[in-house]
C-alpha cells in the first residue's frame, strides 16, 4: 500500500495485520518442539570509546561544515590508520564506525564544491555538473584514503 502515509487508516491497518501475524506466530511455535539452548556467545570486544572519540575528533576538526582538501586529507590519512588498528585488534565496532568515517570524508573529498550546508572553503561555489546524487564504495574511499597516504609520503620525501 504504498501510497498510504502514517495516519488514520493506515494505522488502523498496520494494528489489526500485526495482531493477526502475532496469533500466526503464537500458533506455529506450539506446535515445535523447544529449542535447544544457543551456543556460548564469541568473546565481545568492549568498544573502544578512546578511539570512538578520535573518530569524533576527527570528523569536527576535519569533515564538519566547513571543509577543505588538506582537512579531508588529514582526516582519510587518520581514518584509515583507526580502520588498521581496529582490524589488527578485531575491534568490529571501532572498524566499523572507521569505515563509516571513511566513507564520509572520502565523499567530501570528491565533491569539489559547496552544497547546501556543506562548505568547502576551497571550492565556495556550487557547481551544477554535481548537481546530483553521488555514491561512492568502501574501496573508493580505501583507494581515495591510500592516495592520500602517498601523496603525504612523497610530500615529505621532497621536504
Amino acid at each position: 500500500h504504498g501510497a498510504n502515509r502514517l495516519a488514520s487508516n493506515s494505522l488502523l491497518e498496520a494494528v489489526v495485520y500485526a495482531a493477526r501475524a502475532a496469533e500466526d506466530v503464537k500458533t506455529v511455535l506450539s506446535e515445535l518442539p523447544a529449542p535447544e539452548a544457543p551456543p556460548p556467545a564469541p568473546r565481545a570486544i568492549a568498544p573502544d570509546a578512546a578511539g570512538a572519540r578520535e573518530i569524533r575528533d576527527i570528523m569536527q576538526r576535519h569533515v564538519g561544515v566547513l571543509r577543505d582538501a588538506s582537512g579531508l586529507r588529514a582526516a582519510l590519512i587518520r581514518l584509515l590508520a583507526l580502520r588498521e588498528k581496529a582490524m589488527k585488534a578485531e575491534n568490529l565496532d571501532l572498524r566499523n564506525r572507521a569505515e563509516a568515517a571513511l566513507l564520509i570524508a572520502a565523499a567530501a573529498q570528491k565533491r569539489r564544491e559547496s552544497r547546501g550546508g556543506h562548505f568547502r572553503t576551497d571550492y565556495p561555489q556550487a557547481d551544477p555538473a554535481q548537481a546530483q546524487r553521488s555514491d561512492i564504495t568502501l574501496n573508493e574511499a580505501l583507494a581515495l584514503a591510500r592516495d592520500s597516504v602517498d601523496e603525504k609520503s612523497h610530500a615529505l620525501a621532497r621536504a
